[in-house]
């Protein structure tokens, strides 16, 4: 049996294979390249600064660290990065040492203006992974609506043009989830997935070390044979084993970012507490931490423009006693209040992504308004609900519901830590499912299109009294 949706497992008859040609994907790239590159120049007059479409350079990011180390220690700096994955700053490095001639202002320009030219090589990746996926399944046309759709879809644009790594997040997990569509028993690559799954990891910080045996479940349910479930956890624990052992070793977390305090605290709905008159338990803070003078990303205050340095070590032992404070306010408070902050949570997951901030281009966009109301709540869950019990349906046998379950726990992944785990920017993490749902919303739109289309072409063909064919 062959997928004929990104959920569904079988078609009761055999699929006409589709593959898009490289031609056909090379088209689509640069289009799509190219239309990102158009609409900056056309818009870049309306930004303050002639360069950024919203207030925030990457210094200014709180989880990014400061170009000015960057350039001056960068495999110290690296080394000792403690707030996020390393991959945007490995990326931001790189930028730093090509230009590091200029002083602090220029430096952050030029790097910003050549993030930019990656995001939009990361935009035009997306667009093409849609058009090629949605393609496989549903054929040409519903393809080009998919990656029309994507390439105009506010939130796409609003956060290729964010300096940090939202949007090389929603690629990569896109990628993640077509190769977990792929992967059959014998058929996929479970290199791929591994490499997927590992860009992931060193990317975003929501994606730690227990995604990976998430993953290994997928692939359980997906009837994937156990040594290829094996060789998937052994790839992804050589590379990222190293990582979770040093971060064990020289903060004392296995994970790959230090604000989980503040998430979860701003979560539960406690906010940004003032540790100054919490008497913190003698255990609660890490025994032994790097000195100071190991990096100078563990003593600097500020970054360059005057931004505060969320990898200095203070900042580090106040998210530990943020995790403290949020352990104990979960036993204090009344589970009403918990559960009131969650629903407040998922109400903001359910808004439209492209409204995560102010926005010169997005917000000038002729085709936003219907567009953010298809991805919003309550037309997404709808329309998701419309697709999905018919795909549902199609679903023959116990084996085939667990393959389902294999493909949708990693997007109910991705929900439920954006709902539990922080509170504010919800509707920004929900861009990274954003192109899995739209795959998966074309596929099963142009099912029920040619469904409806049918039945319309049947019902205008004049029917003999004794035509046993008839529906009736």
């Amino acid at each position: 049996m062959v997928d004929s949706s990104p959920l569904t497992s079988a078609l009761p008859a055999k699929p006409v294979r589709r593959v898009a040609s490289r031609r056909e994907q090379g088209v689509v790239f640069a289009v799509s390249f190219l239309f990102l590159l158009a609409l900056e120049a056309l818009f870049r007059r309306f930004t303050p600064d002639g360069l950024r479409f919203q207030a925030w350079n990457s210094e200014r990011m709180m989880q990014t660290l400061s170009l000015r180390e960057l350039r001056e220690e960068p495999v110290r700096s690296l080394w000792y990065l403690h707030i996020q994955p390393p991959l945007l700053d490995v990326f931001r490095a790189v930028l730093a040492w090509v230009h590091g001639a200029l002083d602090s202002a220029a430096l952050v320009d030029a790097v910003d203006r050549w993030t930019y030219v990656a995001w939009a090589l990361v935009f035009a990746a997306t667009v093409t992974l849609v058009f090629t996926w949605v393609y496989r399944l549903a054929g040409r046309p519903a393809a080009i609506v998919g990656a029309g759709v994507t390439a105009l879809h506010p939130g796409a644009l609003a956060f290729a043009t964010l300096l940090d790594s939202t949007a090389a997040s929603a690629l990569a997990f896109l990628w993640f989830c077509f190769e977990l569509w792929k992967l059959k028993r014998e058929g996929g690559s479970i290199a791929r997935l591994a490499a997927a799954s590992l860009v992931l990891f060193f990317v975003r910080s929501i994606f730690q070390w227990p995604f990976f045996l998430l993953v290994a479940l997928c692939l359980v349910l997906r009837s994937v044979p156990l040594r290829r479930v094996g060789r998937y956890l052994a790839v992804v624990t050589l590379f990222a084993g190293p990582y979770v052992a040093k971060q064990l070793a020289l903060f004392g977390t296995s994970m790959t970012s230090t604000f989980d305090g503040l998430n979860l605290c701003r979560a539960i709905g406690q906010g940004e507490p003032d540790l100054g008159g919490v008497r913190l338990p003698p255990h609660v803070l890490p025994a032994s931490l790097p000195s100071p003078s190991s990096a100078a990303v563990l003593r600097q205050d500020e970054k360059l423009g005057g931004y505060y340095n969320y990898n200095h070590l203070d900042a580090l032992r106040y998210s530990v006693g943020l995790k403290y404070v949020c352990r104990r306010a979960l036993l204090e408070q009344p589970l009403s209040v918990t559960l009131a902050s969650f629903a407040e949570n998922a109400s903001l997951y359910g808004e439209p992504s492209s409204r995560y901030q102010p926005h010169v281009l997005v917000d000038r966009l002729p085709w936003r308004e219907p567009l953010d109301f298809v991805f919003s709540s309550p037309m997404l869950w709808l329309l998701l609900l419309v697709t999905g019990v018919p795909a549902l349906k199609r679903l023959e046998d116990r084996a085939a519901w667990l393959r389902v379950a294999g493909l949708v726990l990693p997007v109910l992944f991705v929900v439920v830590v954006s709902i539990l785990f922080e509170k504010g920017e919800n509707m920004r993490f929900k861009y990274f499912i954003e192109p899995v749902l739209l795959v998966f919303l074309c596929v099963e739109g142009s099912r029920l299109a040619a469904r409806v289309l049918a039945r319309f072409s049947t019902d205008a063909v004049p029917v003999k009294p004794h035509d046993s064919s008839v529906v009736r």
